[in-house]
């Protein structure tokens, strides 16, 4: 594989971490949003890594946010072209995809320094954010004159209605830690000392989860989200019957059963199975 210019990787057990590292600034671009989705793709196909987190090697930053230059530089191109041509641009560009719809595994944001604009848009597009109490997140675009363009408008409407994304996106305003927790932008806000270790706590929980129940439950979700009501239950209808003729789902419940559906003591039985006992 060939050496990384952005991210430092580590494994520990079934969980990898990309550092993102691109100092000064921390600044986000197109070159490094690639490289992360390459890694992406090599964790989805390794069957023995199985949760994700992605956050920051450089000390007090997470992403500044989306390099403004490489902005600069695009609207400067654009505005030589007509509107016809433009939309051709558009209709030859890639549909969008968050870094969560990239892979069927969870990935973790850990959010240990401040964040805004395309930084904050990356964050949103993991399947859960744990952030420091000395940080903030914030989408201010809206002072120079745009909207989020990396999905911030619609994963915030999704995330928190449409009254609060309208908000944070005009006002351009900054969301510390503890309202972050509160408005649901991130699962926990946590000291700063115990970001790692409680994102790696969940991290574990997550991977000792049955694979298929986990990938089944993220694709209910999300796919369920584009669809009405009725076909977002025929597609977990679906999907739990998947998992029901699953080896491992089937063995999980044979335990149950002969526990006497006692909770304890199949959560004692699964523990030493996965301990080789």
């Amino acid at each position: 594989m060939a050496e990384l210019k952005y991210f430092q990787v580590e494994i520990d057990g079934p969980i990898i971490i990309w550092k993102f590292h691109n100092p000064p600034k921390n600044l986000m671009n197109i070159e490094a949003i690639t490289e992360l989705g390459e890694q992406i793709a090599a964790f989805d196909q390794k069957p023995e890594l199985r949760v994700g987190i992605y956050t920051s090697a450089t000390p007090g930053l997470f992403v500044q946010h989306f390099d403004v230059s490489i902005l600069k530089d695009m609207g400067q191109a654009l505005s030589q072209l007509s509107k016809e041509e433009v939309t051709q641009q558009l209709v030859l560009q890639p549909p969008p995809r968050g870094l969560s719809s990239q892979t069927s595994k969870p990935i973790i944001c850990a959010i240990n320094g401040p964040v805004e604009g395309g930084g904050c848009e990356l964050a949103l597009q993991c399947d859960f954010r744990f952030i420091s109490r000395d940080c903030f997140m914030g989408q201010p675009e809206v002072y120079a004159g745009f909207p989020p363009g990396g999905g911030g408008t619609q994963r915030l409407a999704r995330l928190l209605g449409s009254a609060k994304a309208l908000e944070l996106c005009l006002t351009g305003r900054r969301v510390y830690a503890d309202e972050a927790e509160r408005l649901g932008l991130v699962v926990k806000a946590c000291d700063p000392n115990e970001l790692m270790p409680v994102v790696m706590a969940f991290a574990q929980e997550l991977a000792e989860k049955p694979r298929l129940g986990v990938v089944n439950i993220k694709k209910a979700v999300y796919e369920g989200l584009d669809m009405t009501l009725p076909d977002g239950l025929l597609l977990e209808r679906k999907l739990f019957i998947e998992c029901l003729q699953d080896p491992e789902s089937l063995e999980i419940m044979r335990l149950y059963v002969e526990s006497g559906q006692d909770r304890e003591a199949l959560k004692t039985t699964l523990e030493k199975l996965k301990a080789g006992k």
